[in-house]
């Protein structure tokens, strides 16, 4: 347990940036128990698409009656608490600065310690699995996109220690923690909830609550896309059979040299040397 984080009236933010696991860890989180205060909990307020949404200005379906009412019940709810409180959303991590700013200072003015936790992940790997995520939901790439161009149009807003200093400047350094996604891959989820003294099932680690699909199968369900006007269940059964074939590794191989080489090159070690001299890291 880290003691910093599972502190009583504390409220622990996790605006986890997509594809660090975080669909895993709000599905456990929000099943734990929430009316024992002597043990870390997710609010059960606030919930809005399976996560915390409600509190997160950028989300679709925010609205300021919604993020008053779940405001009001975490209030009310983390003060009475001898453990912590967690928050959960992608959202978060790229909210309004000004929005962050005004949800650490109503803590601040009831008297709430705030923490926030946020898994970093090399960009290359992040952007790749964000493409996937867009192709299989979708949404989020603009017409004529290709994967570098994704890529390239994506990395100007993933720039981890520029989105974590909007928390950081408002709560102080020593109130961030952050962990390796690549080193901590296959322990993730139970390291996380390790901090809070909540033991989860290992197998939990290896469960895939939003699993990705194959990178060679993207283009042939973007020209699926493009090419039929069958409806959703259609589609779905497109992608279960596409996410199902064997495809040659050299194919996704020079898709992943290209995007090291030629796109995110050496910002992520930039980045994440910024990280070091200012945060502390959970192992």
């Amino acid at each position: 347990m880290n003691k910093m984080l599972n502190a009583p009236g504390t409220i622990v933010f996790h605006p986890g940036i997509g594809k660090t696991a975080t669909s895993a860890i709000q599905s456990i989180g929000l099943s734990l128990i929430t009316d024992d205060t002597e043990q870390a909990s997710f609010a059960p307020c606030g919930i809005l698409h399976g996560a915390h949404n409600a509190f997160a200005s950028n989300h679709p379906s925010f609205t300021p009656e919604l993020f008053e009412e779940g405001w009001h019940q975490l209030l009310e709810y983390a003060s009475s608490r001898n453990k912590s409180t967690i928050i959960s959303s992608e959202f978060l991590i790229r909210d309004n600065p000004a929005h962050i700013s005004e949800l650490i200072r109503r803590c601040t003015v009831h008297g709430l310690p705030i923490k926030i936790v946020v898994a970093v992940r090399n960009y290359t790997g992040y952007l790749l699995s964000a493409y996937l995520q867009a192709v299989k939901v979708n949404w989020g790439i603009k017409d004529g996109e290709d994967v570098y161009a994704f890529a390239r149009r994506e990395l100007q807003f993933i720039r981890i220690n520029q989105l974590v200093d909007h928390w950081a400047r408002h709560i102080g350094d020593e109130n961030v923690y952050l962990i390796d996604y690549d080193k901590h891959k296959s322990d993730i989820v139970s390291l996380f909830f390790k901090q809070f003294d909540i033991e989860i099932d290992k197998n939990n680690d290896r469960k895939k609550i939003n699993p990705s699909i194959p990178l060679p199968a993207a283009e042939l369900i973007r020209q699926f896309d493009q090419a039929c006007s069958e409806g959703h269940e259609k589609r779905s059964e497109f992608i279960k059979y596409v996410s199902s074939l064997k495809f040659k590794e050299k194919f996704e191989h020079q898709i992943v040299s290209a995007m090291q080489n030629d796109i995110v090159k050496g910002t992520y070690a930039h980045d994440v040397e910024r990280l070091n001299a200012r945060y502390t890291w959970i192992d």
